[in-house]
Formats: structure tokens, sequence, C-alpha cells
């Protein structure tokens, strides 16, 4: 096994040569990992299970978390001007480990383990004549919009691409990016996001978005023109945390509102909407938590409801006590509602006793449990009746888990 360790070093040093010697500022180093270790104690013994329903976008993700997940990013100002224009260089790169906890060498080249290259691009910020805003090309997350608790990025348009971004422009700032995806020789997308954000409206904030999908296509597969229209208000300073509502709507290829992968196939007839909406409070110094609402209406397809909370209360600066409870139901046109449950309880080690603190050191207890529809419709909850769980309708598990970021 060595010797694969080793066949990496001299592409990591490179690399890091590289950016130490071609900058104009220190490297600085972000991250972000979770990994850990769980069983099943239910019917559905074995290796740690996780709970979500088919059909959802998201799940509750406290104690439901079964693989190892990191991230590495390498930030590095490559020019400093007298006049304050600056080049950027960002650098990102991503790990999986599907089977989270089955040995020590795990080859990331295998199976559900992998290797992921997910930001590479040059930021130019200062340019005379942007006021302040800025120009990018390259590989990049761009304005993604989360709810952390479960994990779903709502409004994410990452990708290949470029554009001009935080330009100010009357109360807001406008951005324009224009990203390319190919699904194979013969598909190609070219995706327009613009923005218009940051517009106060005394009670917070607007912010507007517009996507514009072009498709375009060869030997006879099909790549369909699409829309959205998404809107959010944002209010900060609300019992010490913040308010975020989201309305989206999409036809066409933009009709999954999963904008980074667009739904090529999807001609006008495709329509969907929703809205997604998010709270999270530092009430006292020792209490704080989130609660998230999201509602989906796939038309002629299915609809989507999500409804869940994460509570924390901290007995001291390192430990607390952090609970998390999540429903979701789908109900698919012409079938039955199939729904999912699930609560878990985390006594936790912390940095800090707010909410955001990280890194934390979890040992959960997980339950879940959902309904006949859930258990045997598309695919069923853990697999359905083929699944971890056979006929049952519940299920259980135990670990330990660590988040970090920094």
């Amino acid at each position: 096994m060595l010797h694969k360790r080793m066949h990496l070093a001299p592409l990591a040093a490179a690399a890091l040569a590289a950016l130490f010697s071609s900058g104009a500022s220190a490297l600085e180093l972000h991250g972000y990992l979770r990994a850990g270790a769980g069983a099943t104690t239910s019917d559905g013994k074995g290796n740690q299970a996780c709970f979500g329903l088919p059909g959802a976008y998201s799940k509750y993700r406290l104690g439901n978390e079964c693989e190892t997940y990191g991230e590495l990013q390498f930030d590095q100002n490559v020019y400093d001007g007298k006049d304050g224009v600056k080049f950027d260089f960002t650098a990102m790169f991503a790990y999986v480990a599907g089977n989270q906890g089955q040995q020590d060498f795990e080859n990331l080249n295998t199976g559900d383990n992998q290797w992921a290259f997910r930001q590479a691009y040059v930021n130019v910020r200062n340019l005379p004549g942007l006021n302040g805003g800025n120009v990018w090309i390259g590989k990049r997350y761009y304005k993604r919009q989360d709810v952390h608790i479960t994990d779903f990025y709502y409004w994410d348009t990452s990708g290949y691409g470029g554009g001009v971004e935080n330009i100010p422009a009357g109360p807001g700032k406008f951005s324009y990016a224009l990203f390319g995806n190919n699904e194979n020789d013969n598909k190609q997308m070219f995706r327009h996001d613009i923005r218009y954000e940051g517009v106060d409206v005394g009670f917070g904030a607007l912010d507007f978005g517009l996507n514009l999908n072009q498709g375009r296509a060869s030997n006879g597969e099909k790549a369909e023109d699409g829309w959205a229209l998404n809107v959010q208000h944002f209010k900060g300073e609300l019992l010490g945390g913040f308010n975020k509502i989201a309305f989206q709507w999409g036809e066409g290829s933009t009709n999954n509102l999963v904008y980074a992968y667009p739904d090529y196939g999807a001609d006008s007839s495709k329509k969907s909407w929703r809205v997604t909406e998010q709270f999270v409070f530092q009430a006292t110094p020792q209490l704080s938590g989130m609660a998230t609402f999201v509602y989906q209406d796939q038309k002629n397809n299915y609809t989507w409801m999500s409804a869940g909370g994460r509570l924390v209360y901290a007995f001291n600066n390192y430990f607390r006590l952090v609970g998390e409870l999540g429903y979701d139901a789908v109900e698919p046109d012409n079938l039955k509602k199939a729904t999912l449950t699930k609560f878990t309880i985390a006594p936790t080690l912390a940095t800090g006793p707010g909410f955001w603190n990280r890194p934390e050191l979890r040992l959960f207890y997980t339950y879940a449990s959902w309904n006949d529809a859930g258990r045997d419709q598309w695919g069923g909850v853990a697999g359905g009746t083929a699944g971890r769980f056979g006929n049952n309708t519940s299920g259980s598990t135990v670990g330990l888990q660590i988040e970090a970021w920094f």
C-alpha cells in the first residue's frame, strides 16, 4: 500500500510549491470534513444505515451521514497591483469514501470512493470601471444558497464558466455569469445566471435571479431550453441569527431546479415551483437552533414537503446536547403518500457554545420510522423490502461523527 501513497506525494509537493512561489501574499488553506463510524441497532443489523425518502431532494443529516467527505481549498493572491487591482487564484479538491469506516487504507479510485476537482478559477478584483465589482473565469461554487441541517443546496448554479460579479447598480448589486455543461459529445447546455441582489426593503433585503438555459444537440440527442425565476428575502440580526425565504419557478431544462445539472430532455411542458424557508437563532449564549420548511411541486409528477429543526443547548463552552427532528412526505401522482420521520440525539464536544462553532465531535443515536408507501414505493427507505430493514417500517443507528471546517 505504501507505494500508492508515495506516488501521490510528488504531485502534491509540486502543486504546493507552485502556489507558494508565485504569490504576492501567503497561501490560505481552508477545509471541510465529516467522518465517523456507526452501526445499525434494529432488525437491519450491520453497518450504519442512513434514512432518506425517495423523491426528497435532501435528508436531515445529524447522525444520518454514512460517508466520509472532505474538501481542501487553496487560495492565493498572485498579483497585488499598486493601483489596488488584485488577481486571486482558488483551487479545491474533494474526496468521498462511500464505505465509511471500512478499513485503514481506502483506495479512493474504486467503488463509491472518489476524488473530485470542485473549484479552479481566477478572480480579478478592483478593476477600474467596475466600481468595486470583480471578474472571474474557471470552475467555482457560485453564490450557493443552502439549508445547513439538510445539506440542501436549493439555489446553486456552480460549474465551469465566467462572469462579472457584485457591480453596484442603484439600490442593489448586479452579477452575470455564463456556464457551460457537456453531457456528451452531442449534448451541450449554456446556462445564463443573471442576479440583482441586496435590495433593501426596510425589513431585510431581496435578491432576484433569472436563469436561462440554451440547449444545443446533434445526432438525434435532445438538449431543451429552459428558464427559472428565483426571489429570496433575507433578514439578519433576528434573535441572534437570520431568516431566509426563497421562491423558485422553473420550466423546461430548469424544471428540476437543480441548475448545475440541467434536465436535458425536458421541454416547456415540464414545470415546477418550490418555496424554501429557514430560520437560524441564537436566543441566548446557551440556546440556539435552526428550523426549515420546504414545499416543492413537480407538476404532473409528485409533490415533496419537508419540515424539521435542530436544537442546541450548550452546558458550557465545550459540551452541548444536540437534537434534530425531521419529517418528509413525497406524494406521487396516482400513488400513495410516502412519509419518513427521523429523530437524532447527540451529546457533542465543540469549540464554543454558538450554533456554528466547529469542530463538533458527536456521539449519536438516530431513530427513523416510515409508512408502508415509504417502504415499498420508488425503491423505499433504506432499500425497501429488498433492503436493510425488509418489511419493517422503522430502524435505528448509533455512531460517532466529526464535522469540522476552517
